[in-house]
């Protein structure tokens, strides 16, 4: 079940991804009306080519992923998200939020509680929960450990200590073969919380 939802959740993003690349940016708009000025920025540096190498870099980390039985969908390869305008600060926190498929509930807490990171009462909540980890993609910040958007969408997940290892070893084999200087994401693609 966890293949299947991590797998989708991140082949949506690579289609929206493949969808931009020959897509003009006026049609990007209309296209991707949920985040129309990031699909329009995409579209038109492709229109550019100045993402000639995105494209091979996203098939090789699709291959990966595929590979593992994942809990949690990995963040996208740091270096893809850098030469779109995903760390770039021209795009409101929603429009970004919505191309990598964050649920409404969540993206709020982040932009307006400002909950920049995992914090204490994600840590209280899993106290509660009774679990003794959970992970998130790399990046995602969810409202609640218990948002069963972000866990249906494959972004948030508990999980148990044999799947921990999984995780590393993904991070691990992307590090190797999606070499980047991005320097918060070496080998981080998942974030991961325990008691």
């Amino acid at each position: 079940m966890h293949l299947s939802k991590c797998s989708h959740s991140f082949s949506e993003l690579v289609r929206k991804i493949r969808a931009l690349s020959i897509t003009s940016p006026e049609d990007a708009e209309a296209q991707f009306p949920k985040f129309p000025n990031f699909a329009r920025h995409v579209a038109k540096l492709f229109r550019e080519d100045r993402l000639f190498d995105i494209l091979p870099r996203l098939e090789v980390q699709l291959q990966i992923v595929g590979k593992f039985s994942l809990p949690v969908r990995p963040a996208l390869d740091p270096y893809i998200s850098t030469q779109i305008g995903i760390f770039s600060k021209h795009f409101d926190d929603y429009e970004i939020g919505r191309f990598l498929d964050y649920p409404e509930c969540c993206m709020r807490s982040f932009a307006e509680n400002i909950r920049y990171s995992i914090d204490e009462n994600h840590i209280q909540e899993l106290r509660v929960s009774g679990m003794k980890a959970f992970a998130t993609t790399a990046g995602f910040i969810p409202c609640s450990i218990f948002c069963n958007e972000a866990q249906n969408t494959g972004l948030l997940s508990f999980i148990e200590p044999h799947e921990m290892v999984v995780l590393r070893n993904l991070e691990k084999e992307m590090s190797l073969r999606l070499p980047h200087f991005h320097p918060e994401y070496q080998e981080h693609y998942f974030e991961v919380r325990s008691l």
